[in-house]
């Protein structure tokens, strides 16, 4: 039995990376705030942009991939000193053997000494997610209601939640 790896993704990744999010954002499509139509719609030459500025990375076991996450700071002269977690995902099969683990404390690792806080987004209604970054050290600081248009037209309220590094 071979052991978990970590990855960091970049350009050359795109469609790899691009495969293992669609499959989350359509398996389970109300856990996200975005779409495949809008990840289609923000097209390929971003995404590889994104990939080569932001850290990305996926959790592997035998050259499959089965959970990604993204850290960006922040940008700006006020706001420089905050990091943005973003885009987790643990394929069903991987969930419970600490592989949303260990994403999330390589993006905590890699943020150590490059910003001050991170934060991140869940939707409230998933308590699995929310328990997850809680026990990751994240604080609830707010809620954002209705702020996501669920596939069958309700609408579900975001949980906002940071953390010092």
């Amino acid at each position: 039995m071979s052991s978990l790896t970590l990855r960091r993704f970049t350009a050359a990744d795109v469609d790899a990376y691009l495969a293992v999010r669609r499959e989350g954002l359509l398996q389970d499509a109300d856990a996200f705030r975005v779409s495949p139509d809008d990840d289609d719609a923000f097209g390929l030459a971003a995404w590889r942009e994104r990939l080569d500025r932001d850290y990305v990375i996926g959790i592997e076991k035998d050259g499959r991939t089965l959970g990604i996450g993204g850290f960006a700071r922040i940008p700006g002269a006020k706001t420089r000193h905050k990091g943005l977690i973003w885009g987790m995902y643990v394929r069903a099969e991987a969930r419970g053997s600490g592989v949303a683990d260990a994403v999330m404390d390589a993006l905590l690792d890699y943020a150590r000494g490059k910003v001050r806080q991170v934060q991140l987004t869940a939707v409230a209604a998933n308590a699995r997610a929310v328990a997850f970054y809680e026990r990751h050290g994240f604080a609830r600081y707010g809620v954002e209601p209705g702020s996501i248009c669920l596939t069958d037209g309700n609408y579900a309220d975001e949980m906002l939640m940071w953390r010092l590094v």
